[in-house]
């Protein structure tokens, strides 16, 4: 067995910029021409200079070297001689590579060199300007004296899995200005009210090449994924992949791409098993705000990918709606932008409680004083006093439908292409006994621009059970619940369960989804309406007598026909059998 020693030596990793990208281009050009790259300045001239390759990487390669001169000499002419050259690589890009130059003290085993100073080595590198190199403030006082190249101090830097800060000084052929400009900068905050963020090239933990493409491409997915829910601006993934192989500190790429939430990952692979993990970060406190990982095997890369995706959308949408709801809540009322009141009327929209209604109305009337176009303050509006009428808040049902019809007709102009605005408009059209085909056509094209969409799933199932489609109805919950286990709204989904259950003549079924979205929301009243006809369907006289009760509290002048009106937007066929057992529960 060889024998591992320790050893100070200066370590070099160079990687081939944008290799992601150029891949997808041409896979078989590109990997041919990096091989040429590197048998060319490796095989052909490292040994001459002192140097000598440990570990390749794919797009990469590690090398040690027995002076720091020869080191940073070496990477300057290879440097210099693809500046020159200019080699075209696929998809007509100039092929250029970072490299990155620091002392470590490594292990030694057989031919293979282990430590912190390789991890270091490789987080300098991805600090470096393409087409130059980055090292640390020790190997360019070092060579201070000893070499003719200028460097660049860009400060202190905050490197992942490092303890502390590294000042890191970068150099490019073409000069200190070249290599200024380079250098990361700053991008103004996006021109928009809604939140930003970006997906961060996930790691790869695996230390395999093919991993590295999986895990850009699990990063693509995402991004393009996030990039159609309207609620929030997504970092082009070009902008966001500048990042690769670099470790910043999550306030930094907040002060860089002017975004207030990062996602992380990473990708581990073990014998045939794969982890994928993920997580969602406020940039301005670095406060963790979710994180959740997806397992499989090898052969199931493209499937996992997919999964992924899906997982981040639906997890991340109300996450990110619950954090700036908080932002919202934290500012003075009379800072308080329409944006900021929509969020701070959405808890009170969810809470599904009369009270809490007319507070979100208000609210909501507040931000369209401020901005008459907000196509989702209007459409969230209508949802409002759609939820006046459907849940028999109101003695005044007319007086609410006119008032919501208005909203309607507002937001019907400004929100496409919003998801989430279309699918509140989509509800207030049902809740107010509007067309329901052309509100789950609406609920539909929303979930054409994000199929992620949990409210517009949910939405799509209500308008099927109300058009008489209960088993269509159902699948839609169902991939609601899949797709957002967080969303304030899932009781919700249950108790469109219960009536897809209803609508298809399983009242027995519908009870145990009842009950359920009530153990979940002990607070609300309404949904006994639902409970009282289920258990009479169910020939549960008693039981739908107290559930009746309980529904009829507050509700002193409650009726058959008050709610048979509010709930118009039911099929005839199922508005007839939920009335019906409302009558032998005991209303007249």
């Amino acid at each position: 067995m060889a024998k591992s020693e320790r050893r100070l030596v200066p370590i070099v990793s160079i990687d081939v910029v944008g290799f992601s990208r150029l891949v997808q281009h041409s896979e078989l050009q590109t990997v041919r021409l990096v091989r040429r790259l590197y048998e060319h300045f490796a095989v052909g001239r490292i040994e001459a200079m002192g140097g000598k390759v440990f570990k390749t990487m794919g797009d990469g390669l590690l090398a040690e070297f027995n002076s720091v001169i020869a080191a940073v000499d070496w990477v300057a002419a290879v440097q210099k001689e693809l500046n020159n050259r200019q080699v075209q690589a696929p998809g007509g890009e100039i092929l250029q590579v970072r490299a990155g130059i620091v002392m470590a003290d490594v292990l030694v085993h057989g031919d293979d060199l282990f430590g912190n100073g390789v991890n270091l080595a490789v987080r300098v590198q991805g600090l470096s300007p393409p087409g130059g190199m980055a090292v640390t403030k020790w190997m360019y006082e070092y060579l201070v004296g000893q070499s003719d190249l200028q460097f660049s101090d860009i400060g202190p830097t905050i490197l992942k899995n490092i303890p502390k800060t590294v000042r890191i000084f970068v150099w490019h052929p073409q000069g200190t200005k070249a290599a200024e400009a380079a250098a990361p900068v700053a991008i103004p905050l996006p021109a928009s009210k809604r939140p930003s963020l970006v997906v961060m090239p996930f790691d790869n933990m695996s230390g395999e090449a093919d991993q590295s493409y999986f895990a850009d491409a699990v990063v693509e997915e995402i991004t393009a994924t996030l990039a159609r829910i309207k609620d929030f601006f997504v970092i082009a993934r070009n902008s966001a992949f500048a990042y690769k192989g670099r470790s910043v500190d999550v306030r930094q790429v907040g002060r860089e791409l002017g975004v207030r939430y990062v996602v992380e990952g990473s990708v581990r692979r073990v014998g045939e098993r794969v982890r994928i993990t993920a997580q969602l970060v406020e940039t301005e406190t670095g406060n963790h705000i979710w994180s959740d990982k997806v397992d499989g095997t090898v052969h199931e890369l493209f499937d996992l990918q997919d999964t992924m995706a899906a997982l981040v959308a639906g997890a991340i949408s109300p996450s990110i709606r619950q954090a700036e709801i908080d932002l919202a809540r934290s500012k003075r009322p009379d800072t308080l932008a329409a944006y900021d009141l929509v969020m701070r009327a959405m808890p009170h929209l969810w809470s599904h409680l009369p009270h809490e209604n007319r507070e979100a109305i208000t609210l909501l009337d507040h931000a369209l004083a401020l901005e008459p176009a907000y196509g989702l303050a209007a459409a969230l509006a209508a949802w409002a006093h759609g939820q006046q009428v459907a849940y028999n808040w109101t003695s005044d049902i007319a007086a609410e439908r006119l008032e919501a019809k208005r909203l309607i007709e507002l937001a019907a102009g400004t929100v496409s292409g919003d998801p989430t605005a279309m699918t509140a408009l989509a509800s207030a059209m049902m809740q107010t006994g509007g067309d329901v085909a052309q509100a789950t056509a609406l609920a539909d094209r929303a979930l054409a621009l994000d199929p992620n969409h949990a409210w517009a799933w949910m939405r799509r199932g209500f308008g099927q059970v109300y058009m008489g489609n209960p088993e269509d109805g159902l699948t839609a919950f169902e991939r609601s619940a899949r797709l957002s286990p967080l969303d304030p709204f899932s009781f919700n989904m249950y108790l469109g369960m219960g009536l897809a259950h209803f609508g298809a003549g399983r009242p027995q079924q519908s009870v145990a989804f009842a009950q359920r979205a009530l153990a979940e929301r002990p607070g609300l009243t309404w949904p006994y309406r639902d409970l009282a006809t289920y258990y009479a369907n169910w020939g549960e006289t008693a039981a739908a007598r107290d559930a009746l009760e309980k529904f009829r509290a507050g509700r002193p002048d409650l009726t058959l026909a008050s709610v048979s009106d509010s709930l118009r937007f039911m099929h005839p066929a199922l508005l007839s059998r939920y009335i019906g057992g409302l009558k032998l529960a005991g209303l007249e």
